[in-house]
């Protein structure tokens, strides 16, 4: 079952110099990641993705809060007990190149690491500049691509960074 209250919450700031609130995912949280997921995705997860998702991996299902609000999230996984996979990230449009990605990005490692990982992996799309330089500024190298992995036709890569 999925929370409804609020623990592990902690105030950070980004590069840009914006105050958000980090945490663990709530219940109450899915209507708004799931307006984010549609403003950033050709086809975003659904409520009930989203939900399972945030009761498996709770832990490293990580929100950003601004005024009460969440303005992005980050999902990871554990695989082969030492790969940290990046399920999904994204942040509202009004509150993107702020630094939040960034911020997001870290602290999920960071959560992953604890669990065991010692390399981490994404798949991004061709198309997604933005993302592929924050990845890239974060230590992710592309290792190869993957040919229609969206349901649009659309190839991506597959970015790895090995933990120092």
């Amino acid at each position: 079952m999925l929370r409804k209250w609020r623990i592990n919450q902690k105030k950070v700031r980004t590069r840009k110099g914006l105050e958000i609130i980090l945490r663990q995912v709530t219940a109450s949280d899915i209507p708004e990641i799931y307006q984010i997921e549609k403003l950033s995705f050709k086809d975003p997860y659904p409520p009930s993705l989203l939900e399972t998702l945030a009761i498996l991996s709770n832990d490293t299902f990580i929100v950003a809060e601004y005024d009460k609000h969440v303005v992005g999230y980050v999902i990871g996984t554990l695989r082969w007990d030492v790969v940290g996979h990046i399920i999904n990230i994204a942040i509202h449009p009004d509150f993107r190149r702020k630094g939040i990605g960034e911020v997001l990005m870290k602290e999920v490692m960071k959560a992953l690491k604890k669990k065991g990982a010692t390399m981490f992996r994404l798949e991004v799309r061709i198309s997604n500049i933005p993302a592929q330089c924050l990845y890239e500024k974060l230590g992710f190298r592309k290792v190869g691509v993957i040919p229609n992995y969206y349901s649009d036709g659309e190839a991506c890569y597959v970015m790895v960074k090995r933990d120092p």
